[in-house]
């Protein structure tokens, strides 16, 4: 098991970073039958997983923005820690129900229900049911083990979504988001679990951390 740090993240990808842990958690997708029955088989094999990871972000010229690393738990149901370095300390848990944000330079967390997660766009996965927000995606096959995920409402908060497998283990997923930039996670070590105990989803913020709630 990894020992759980304090994370550093940019505040540019915090989107990008719920559109994977979103679409990760869930085993469905609106897709023809073949895409579907491929990428529900993957993503349930995935779903208790921690690993590392490598985040890069890109401008819409190709220009690289952002580089940061860090590890990462998974858990069902919607449970989830995200840690990563440079160039902001922060953290970002689940604990099934609520999700926390906490900027550690900034002394500030917030804190919002998955139910009410960024509407449309892929976190709401995490909390909604899947028949009132999957019906917003198309699905393709882009590979044996490659799928791409397009919203059908131009609101949302990404053009597209790709997600790589390499021998039935989550290798990698892009987002391309609806200023042009492109965020690109690599993923390594990833090792299954049988389950972890609730605590490494609790956050115990210090008292000078200001607290905001957001949809309670």
């Amino acid at each position: 098991m990894y020992e759980w740090r304090y994370i550093l993240v940019n505040k540019l990808v915090t989107f990008a970073l719920f559109g994977f842990l979103a679409i990760f958690q869930s085993t469905l997708v609106q897709a023809d039958d073949n895409a579907t029955a491929s990428i529900e088989s993957l993503l349930e094999m995935n779903r208790n997983i921690e690993g590392e990871f490598r985040q890069v972000t890109y401008d819409e010229k190709g220009k690289q923005l952002q580089v940061s690393e860090g590890v990462f738990l998974l858990a069902k149901p919607n449970q989830f820690v995200w840690d990563s370095v440079t160039p902001f300390a922060q953290r970002i848990i689940s604990d099934g129900k609520n999700i926390t944000v906490w900027d550690v330079d900034l002394e500030q967390a917030t804190k919002k229900p998955l139910s009410g997660a960024v509407g449309n766009s892929p976190a709401a996965l995490l909390g909604q049911p899947a028949a009132d927000v999957l019906p917003h995606y198309d699905v393709s096959t882009l590979g044996a083990e490659k799928f791409r995920l397009a919203p059908k409402d131009d609101q949302d908060l990404f053009q597209a979504l790709t997600l790589s497998f390499r021998d039935k283990v989550i290798s990698a997923m892009s987002i391309l988001d609806t200023l042009g930039q492109t965020t690109v996670i690599e993923f390594k070590n990833v090792e299954t679990h049988e389950g972890v105990a609730k605590e490494n989803f609790v956050l115990d913020l210090p008292a000078n951390v200001d607290v905001i709630v957001e949809g309670q």
